[in-house]
This record gives C-alpha cells, sequence and structure tokens, in this order.
C-alpha cells in the first residue's frame, strides 16, 4: 500500500510539472525539469540573463556550469536546455529492464522510480543546419559502473529519437584558464546593471581605453581607476567597460591560456574596428 501511494505521488508530480511547462519549449521559453529547489545539491542559478537564450539558468554542479560557460562563449552553439527530462518514464524503465539494470531512483535506492534528466540539450548549428545534440556531465573521478548503467540509459533513449550525438564530459575536458576568465567577465555582457553607463559612451570612450590598454604599463586595476577620474565616472566603471569588451568579442586575447590578472598589465590583440558598432551592448 505505502509503495502504491509512493508511485501515485510520483505520477501526480510528474503531470503536475507538465502542466507547468517544466521541461518543454526552447530559448527564452525553455523551463527546465529540475530547479535548486528540487534536489539536496549545492546548485546554482545565473545571476543574469544567460547570453544565448535571455532567461536564467540552473546548474546541480560547478562543473555543469563551467561546461555552460564554454557553450555560452561557441558561435555554433545556438540553444541550451539544461536538466532536459527523458519522458515518458515508462520508456526509460523499459529500457532500464532490458539492460537488466535498476532504473535510478528518487533518494537514491529508497525512493521511487524517478524522470531522469539529460545535463545538457542544445541546439547546434553546424554547416549542413542545425543538429541536436546532448551532453551528460560527471567527475572524471565518479564514472562508476552504476553511472556509466544510467548514461547507457540516457544514450539509448536518445538513440531511439533519432539524436545519436550524446557524449559524456568530464572536468579533464573543461579548459580551467578559460573558465576562470570568462567567469571574471561573464556577469557584462550587457549594460543593464551599469546605469551611468550606456552604449552610446562605451563607444566613445573604448578608442582612448584600448589606446591606454596598448601603450601604458600599468596593472589593467589601477589603469580603469586612473581613466575613471579622466572620464569623470564613478569608479569601477572603466573595469566593467574592459570586462564587456571582452565579452561581446570586440577586444581578443589568448582567453583559452593567458590568465586574467587585473593587477598586471592587461594583453589584448589588435580590434577589429568593425565591429564594434554591431556588438556593443550586448549583441552577439
Amino acid at each position: 500500500m505505502a509503495k502504491r501511494k509512493r508511485e501515485n505521488s510520483t505520477e501526480t508530480k510528474i503531470e503536475r510539472w507538465i502542466k507547468e511547462g517544466r521541461g518543454q519549449g526552447e530559448g527564452t521559453n525553455y523551463q527546465p525539469w529540475l530547479e535548486i529547489q528540487d534536489v539536496a545539491s549545492n546548485g546554482y542559478a545565473t545571476r543574469n540573463l544567460g547570453w544565448k537564450t535571455q532567461r536564467k539558468h540552473y546548474f546541480l554542479s560547478d562543473l555543469e556550469l563551467h561546461y555552460f560557460y564554454t557553450l555560452e562563449w561557441s558561435p555554433h552553439v545556438l540553444d541550451i536546455r539544461e536538466q532536459y527530462p527523458l519522458l515518458p518514464l515508462e520508456r526509460t524503465i523499459e529500457i532500464a529492464e532490458s539492460f537488466g539494470i535498476n532504473h535510478p531512483k528518487e533518494n537514491g535506492s529508497t525512493g521511487p522510480l524517478k524522470v531522469i534528466t539529460t545535463d545538457f540539450y542544445l541546439i547546434v548549428k553546424t554547416q549542413s543546419g542545425l543538429k541536436t545534440v546532448v551532453r551528460s556531465i560527471k567527475p572524471s573521478n565518479k564514472l562508476t559502473i552504476r553511472e556509466l548503467e544510467k548514461f547507457d540509459i540516457e544514450r539509448t533513449f536518445f538513440k531511439e529519437i533519432g539524436i545519436t550525438d550524446w557524449g559524456i564530459v568530464t572536468d579533464t575536458d573543461i579548459p580551467k584558464t578559460f573558465i576562470k576568465n570568462i567567469s571574471w567577465f561573464y556577469d557584462a555582457k550587457t549594460l543593464d546593471n551599469r546605469p551611468n553607463l550606456d552604449t552610446a559612451l562605451v563607444r566613445k570612450l573604448e578608442p582612448r581605453l584600448y589606446k591606454a590598454i596598448k601603450t601604458e604599463e600599468l596593472g589593467l586595476s589601477q589603469l580603469a581607476l586612473k581613466y575613471d577620474e579622466i572620464f569623470g565616472l564613478e569608479y569601477g566603471s572603466c573595469l566593467f567597460m574592459v570586462k564587456h569588451l571582452l565579452a561581446n568579442k570586440i577586444w581578443q586575447m589568448d582567453i583559452m591560456n593567458k590568465l586574467i590578472n587585473p593587477s598586471a598589465k592587461m594583453e589584448i590583440f589588435d580590434k577589429q574596428t568593425n565591429q564594434i558598432s554591431e556588438r556593443l551592448g550586448g549583441i552577439s
């Protein structure tokens, strides 16, 4: 009786979440199946809206967040849907039974069977058109036999619906220097949180700030403060502009291999001036 009650409770939750729109939609309108409050983990929500989707994203680990940054930076990724559900539940149960393995349950091994979610369901632009790509995220030291069994269910589920580009991403696949750099400027993609700055002002001041960084020997933070005073801006404005210009790929640097150190002189490549009008203000 208790088991049946739990099953009914799970079915009711699944029905309710589907009615709420979870696991459905695309772009701005996509709603993840799981949000931070639904699981016992150290999850994260992006503080600002995602660059590509213009919505908040929800992640259940640092590694998921770090992989997300690589997706945001890639010009080929068009849509990012995290915590994507494998529905209907009955199909993943059948796949697990066919493999002779236990289907994942709520609360580990004690609860009712749960809806499996994949970490990232992606729409990617290729030379031959749009393509759906699925990626599951897991630290390399946690790729146990049990985890690989669960991944077999995922891989088979997506293969059956015609999605064959499925893969596992581990911490060894994530470029650490890149993650530190993009973490530093990620929230500066737009000027929404800087009421004292607008696109016209940044466009006007950018050439002088660029010349100063290329020619002066001051560390980035010191130079930014110096030009805050020269421009008559509140402290922190020029440093934010630097982040904004990097986030919009107007200023180029070796983001993969060269760690940004605000105390040191910044090394940036020559800019492509024809991109400034197109990209300032968060247009990618």
